[in-house]
């Protein structure tokens, strides 16, 4: 009798909503966007130990901020997209119906009730452990970036992502702030020591043109994603009135502006491995020539070719590889170092 009322228990854990537990987990990861959050962790601890340990530290590692530290702010990063993406489906619900119908988590999985739930102990979490970071580093406004980010994609997804070009700047830009925010965080806890920052002084230069290049290409690619997305769920964006760049200026004017951009990025990836090969960093210039540009190239001539929503969504595919494919360029300058 006990082992039939186990089994009937067990069973019931076993589904939530309806759901077996795979295909639950598999929608939660869908709804935090999995993938994306791993190549958030990724970035970051690429950064902290191919850029900022061997430029500034190389002799006293020490010095580097605590690594306990160090993953409170990947840790808060997570938080926030994962708390963006969360809202984002909450206010994407109608339109993902009609483009992603298999994959809707919101109102399938969970009630849009529970996942402003999800969405606010994400975001309160990430907000009082970032003032726990400004804190550390002694520096109050840094605290301040966190709510800040949160209320930017909140804005974003209940309206400017419905407008021209608005979210796919915004998109883009916190692309690039997952970049950005590693180097901030390091440098004012840096400032704290004038003797250490007086010392690295000459490489701080250096550092942070790594870091802006690290950025632009994130801003770039993550835009050239946000517009290839549109154009993949145009037909949900303008059932549910959507004014994105495809419904308002065409897909032929949304396939030169990705295009535009794609050869923009080709031709200042050009200038950097030329800046890196002047540099003695021939490994991360031979990556990027016969990895990340050709893949750039492939893009563009898929993009010429695209006419339906499968090739826009290999498209996107393609994009995030390129992105991954550009980040692991820094172990190749860890290596040259």
């Amino acid at each position: 009798m006990e082992n039939a009322k186990w089994k009937m228990e067990n069973a019931k854990l076993m589904r939530i909503k309806g759901l077996p537990v795979y295909d639950f987990m598999k929608a939660l990861a869908h709804l935090i966007r999995l993938p994306n959050v791993l190549i958030i962790v990724l970035t970051q601890l690429l950064l902290r130990y191919c850029i900022i340990l061997p430029f500034l530290y190389p002799d006293a590692p020490g010095s580097i901020a605590p690594l306990a530290d160090f993953l409170v702010l990947v840790f808060v990063t997570l938080l926030i997209a994962m708390g963006g993406y969360v809202i984002n489906d909450y206010f994407d619900v109608q339109t993902d119906a009609i483009n992603r119908p298999g994959r809707l988590v919101v109102n399938r999985v969970i009630s849009r009730h529970a996942a402003i739930k999800i969405h606010m102990i994400l975001n309160s979490a990430a907000i009082l452990l970032g003032f726990y970071l400004a804190w550390q580093i002694k520096v109050v406004s840094f605290g301040l970036v966190f709510p800040l980010i949160s209320g930017v994609l909140w804005i974003y997804s209940a309206k400017y992502k419905r407008t021209l070009f608005w979210g796919n700047f915004i998109v883009a830009g916190l692309s690039a702030f997952v970049v950005l925010i590693v180097w901030l965080f390091e440098f004012f806890r840096l400032r704290m020591s004038p003797a250490d920052f007086t010392a690295v002084l000459p490489e701080i230069q250096i550092v942070t043109c790594l870091f802006t290049a690290y950025a632009v290409f994130a801003f770039l690619v993550s835009l050239v994603r946000e517009i290839i997305k549109d154009m993949e769920d145009v037909e949900g964006d303008e059932t549910t009135g959507c004014k994105t760049l495809p419904i308002v200026a065409g897909m032929n004017a949304s396939r030169f502006i990705a295009g535009g951009l794609i050869v923009l990025t080709i031709m200042l990836l050009g200038y950097a491995q030329a800046m890196l090969y002047q540099s003695g960093f021939s490994l991360a210039f031979w990556y990027l020539m016969i990895t990340v540009q050709p893949g750039a190239v492939y893009f563009l001539i898929r993009l010429l070719r695209a006419s339906n929503r499968q090739d826009y969504h290999v498209l996107s595919t393609l994009c995030k590889v390129i992105m991954v494919a550009g980040i692991l360029s820094m172990e190749l300058i860890l290596i040259s170092k």
